[in-house]
């Protein structure tokens, strides 16, 4: 069992269990986990679940298979095979592995004939001989942020070419954690995908990598010797590897200094469930261990986006063996995450290593921070405003070889300077130019994306909003005076916005804040996002692009601010979400990784829960189908009602037009929507024809 700060910081040790978990090729058969997932955890009607011992065996085989998981028959006498295994089992006749009369094993009497269960619920007297795929219960434990249970009744091991792989169950599903994809190349060396033989604990997180600052709760420190992933699956093949489920390849934000794979909100078992698919999230190298460069010298910069482009490659060699189908592979991540996913498809190195992104409040915007994170700064800049710094505190700026110096450091010293690199650079290895070619005559991988925000990404600015006569004015002014919008040389005047007639300021109070929120929004996060869209619908350099703006958020409760917060009231004690509140940066996260349970964030109302449903049966069906519209029959064969009605209600989510541009509205009965904002972004100085 883990306590609380190992679910975060775990490191996966190498070692064989104290009792051996069962090879998934003694079971000698595929297996899923049947459950109806709908994010409520043990609150969930649809409360029953099942392991299917897919290959058809005779009834003492099937009663085998089960006690090698620690596991007996399933009975109808001690769950409700209506609650949630009938939707499991129906959707297995949807994805054609089954006729609709299919019969299963289940337990029957000690002394008394074998029973089977069709498709349908009926039960059936049947000769023990014959060979059926068998209904096992499923006890793995309920996960949440603060517990794991990934003791050896759950464990399994998963053969991986040369590698045996030992994870664990919990009631969402099969899980991998810790998974080393890399060895640690040496400072400043860009990473190569681990060739490793023999037994592979997959039961704890891996170290994070090192960072400098408690990272919303979780101590500073960290490793080098940090490149893990994490696998959550429902499905686990065998031998043929047939039936692969997409993946979600998530990369995690943070700004390219902090945050992690393992923390909270990442782990994605309870949307793989949900979806049917493999998800993957991974760590990758931070601050100056990540993107310091300095031009001159051997040191280029861009290791975190190399380390990305490794696990890529682990994904592609490896995944195939816990479920997953290597060719097709989404990416996803929000802020610097989705900076990353924009980065790989503008790097020729990740060409063919994934078909898909999805880019969740991207910082970008004028050519300073977080602008840097689309407009790629020069290993001369780089040095200039980071690496410069970093010799001159190391002291090695004096040495002979400064790179000898660098490398020899503690990296406590390293880890610790005021100096942090955190930006991609054109090094001409995985970058070759400074944003990409979306009007076309370069290379970026034309791939469907997603692409949007929330309605109030500069809410979450550091900045008190506690005094509703603060005007929109004096807010950009602290703002200017922090130089976070500048680059060195190219000055932007923020407050002058204020007056622009683009941003009226709304009646009521705080409408300086509202209007100073809207602006930074724009500036930071909105305006390059729809330019984006633009400029590669019209000149066709992605394929299908979809745009959306989440009304509806869920601050982490590690990552939040007051205004960005649903105002409490008696009615609603958590939060009352259908009153007004900023929607904040990275308040979509949760809702699109269906985390918000997991992650201790209870519903404020009757509706969060189906908007989380709603939200992931989108990305799902994006992920499965390179379309945000779940089919109705899929959405049918899986019990899921309320998104089915949500769907008809709003109408299909329509592919971004350029010559009439609209977006996805996501709140409930949200739907089609003009993109606006058209004159606010002409005011900053980011129209829609930005890139033309």
């Amino acid at each position: 069992m883990r306590p609380n700060a190992l679910i975060f910081l775990s490191a996966a040790v190498c070692v064989q269990q104290a009792i051996a978990a069962p090879l998934l090729s003694s079971i000698d058969s595929a297996l899923t986990i049947l459950k109806e997932e709908d994010f409520l955890a043990q609150a969930s009607p649809r409360s029953s679940s099942a392991i299917l011992v897919e290959k058809s065996k005779t009834f003492a085989q099937g009663k085998s298979a089960c006690n090698s998981l620690s596991e007996d028959l399933w009975s109808p006498d001690t769950q409700d095979f209506y609650a949630g295994v009938n939707s499991s089992l129906r959707y297995q006749v949807y994805l054609g592995k089954y006729s609709p009369v299919q019969l299963f094993w289940i337990k029957s009497p000690d002394s008394g004939p074998c029973k089977a269960i069709k498709v349908g619920g009926a039960i059936k007297t049947v000769a023990c001989s014959r060979k059926l795929p068998t209904l096992c219960t499923h006890s793995g434990a309920w996960s949440n942020y603060t517990f794991t249970d990934n003791s050896a009744p759950y464990q399994v091991t998963v053969p991986a070419g040369s590698m045996q792989v030992t994870g664990f169950r919990d009631a969402y599903g099969w899980r991998f954690d810790g998974v080393k994809y890399a060895d640690f190349p040496g400072r400043f060396v860009h990473s190569s995908v681990r060739q490793v033989a023999g037994p592979v604990s997959a039961l704890n997180f891996g170290e994070m990598c090192y960072q400098n600052e408690a990272w919303r709760g979780i101590p500073a420190g960290g490793s080098e010797d940090c490149l893990f992933l994490n696998i959550a699956t429902p499905y686990l093949p065998f031998a043929s590897k047939k039936n692969l489920k997409p993946v979600l390849f998530w990369i995690h934000g943070g700004g390219f200094t902090g945050n992690s794979g393992n923390i909270r909100n990442y782990d994605g078992v309870a949307m793989a469930a949900r979806g049917d698919i493999v998800v993957v999230k991974i760590n990758y190298r931070l601050g100056n261990f990540g993107y310091l460069a300095i031009d001159g010298t051997s040191i280029k910069g861009n290791y975190g986006f190399g380390d990305m482009i490794t696990a890529l490659k682990w994904v592609r060699k490896n995944i195939a063996y816990f479920g997953g189908d290597p060719n097709k592979v989404t990416l996803a991540g929000d802020s610097a995450g989705a900076a990353s996913v924009r980065a790989m498809i503008a790097s020729q190195k990740a060409q063919g290593l994934f078909t898909g992104g999805i880019l969740e409040s991207m910082p970008s915007g004028w050519r300073g921070y977080p602008g840097r994170f689309t407009n790629y700064t020069t290993l001369a800049d780089a040095t200039a405003e980071t690496g410069n710094r970093v010799l001159q505190l190391t002291g090695c700026n004096t040495a002979t070889n400064k790179v000898q110096c660098l490398k020899g450091l503690d990296a406590s010293i390293l880890n610790e300077l005021a100096a942090r690199a955190s930006v991609p650079v054109v090094d001409y290895n995985i970058f070759h130019t400074a944003t990409l070619p979306i009007t076309g005559g370069g290379y970026m991988a034309k791939v469907p994306i997603m692409i949007g925000l929330n309605r109030d990404e500069g809410g979450m600015n550091g900045i008190p909003f506690n005094d509703p006569d603060t005007s929109a004015f004096d807010i950009l002014k602290q703002t200017e005076s922090r130089s976070s919008y500048f680059l060195h040389g190219q000055p932007k005047n923020l407050s002058a916005l204020a007056f622009d007639p683009a941003f009226p300021t709304p009646p009521g109070p705080y409408g300086g804040q509202n209007v100073s929120i809207s602006i930074l929004t724009d500036i930071g996060f909105r305006c390059e996002s729809w330019a984006t869209a633009y400029s590669a619908t019209k000149h066709q350099t992605l394929s299908d692009v979809y745009t959306f703006t989440f009304n509806r958020t869920y601050q982490p409760l590690w990552w939040t601010e007051p205004q960005c917060e649903a105002p409490k009231t008696a009615e609603h004690p958590l939060g009352d979400p259908d009153q007004e509140y900023f929607k904040c940066h990275s308040g979509e996260v949760d809702f699109a990784i269906g985390m918000t349970v997991y992650s201790g964030e209870a519903p404020r109302n009757e509706l969060d829960i189906p908007f989380q449903q709603l939200v992931v049966d989108y990305w799902s069906s994006f992920i499965k189908w390179q379309n945000p519209n779940p089919p109705k029959a899929y959405l049918k064969a899986r019990n899921y009602w309320g998104t089915l009605n949500q769907v008809e209600a709003t109408g299909k989510w329509k592919k971004f037009n350029h010559h009439n541009p609209k977006m996805r509205w996501l709140q409930w009965n949200g739907g089609e929507k003009p993109l606006g904002g058209e004159a606010q972004c002409n005011a900053v100085g980011m129209p829609l024809t930005y890139y033309e």
